[in-house]
């Protein structure tokens, strides 16, 4: 599993890896959109170097605001099952690391809709099994939470006009994922292990694997049966600065 330690080393990646990722994203036209946030409801799945690329940017952000980032991730990891919490990138309306932000946030709107249609039932099939999961543990989430799927937005438009396909983006994200694999069983590790959640990774990081998924487990059950979130509100203040350990 990961250690702060192997972070460390993997973030000492060759400079040249994360041009190639810049160049990678720069192949997706740029965008502008009327920042109705719609894409913020998640922390998408992403692959491990596009996550070293955030953290290694997120640890030069200002004390304050990466330990109220950490604290964030952390809220999201514990509630996401039970909350629709929003990215803990969202600040506001404003992306704090939208020059780093990964490949699923660049390509939202840029898909066709049937193609986003796909999507949004593998998510919602996905979601029903995590749902039947919990179920078996004797814990039933909110149905507003299961069922939530993030919408198809077509305020996106291409500067200059530039017209792109379903085909082309998938293109990209199979290059960003070669890139990832470049790092070698810490990228499928990540897969495999970690779902593709940045949120579980840091989690890890701070309190270990077993430990964050027994007091994930703690946590749910104890908002769905009384909405009592004194355990959480605990362990959020005494979190420390993972950014900065990261450093």
């Amino acid at each position: 599993m990961f250690s702060l330690n192997i972070i460390k080393n993997l973030l000492q990646a060759p400079v040249s890896q994360r041009r190639v990722l810049e160049e990678t994203y720069a192949l997706l036209p740029s965008t502008s959109c009327q920042r109705r946030t719609l894409c913020c409801s998640i922390l998408p799945e992403t692959t491990l170097l596009e996550v070293l690329a955030v953290i290694k940017h997120s640890a030069k952000m200002a004390p304050g605001i990466r330990r109220q980032l950490t604290k964030k991730i952390i809220c999201y990891f514990f509630l996401n099952p039970v909350e629709i919490t929003m990215c803990p990138f969202l600040e506001g309306q404003e992306c704090l690391i939208y020059r780093k932000r990964f490949f699923g946030c660049r390509a939202y709107g840029l898909w066709s809709k049937k193609y986003y249609e796909n999507i949004s039932e593998r998510s919602r099939q996905v979601k029903n099994h995590v749902r039947n999961q919990w179920e078996i543990l004797g814990i039933s989430l909110p149905q507003k939470v299961t069922d939530f799927q993030v919408q198809y937005c077509s305020s996106v438009e291409t500067d200059g006009h530039v017209s792109t396909d379903d085909d082309f983006i998938l293109n990209v994200s199979d290059r960003i994922h070669n890139l990832s694999r470049q790092l070698h069983q810490w990228h499928q590790l990540f897969v495999d292990g970690y779902f593709s959640d940045m949120s579980f990774l840091l989690a890890s990081l701070i309190f270990g694997v077993n430990e964050s998924i027994r007091m994930k487990f703690g946590i749910v059950s104890d908002i769905t049966s009384t909405g009592n979130k004194i355990r959480l509100n605990k362990i959020v203040e005494a979190l420390p600065d993972i950014f900065a350990d990261l450093n």
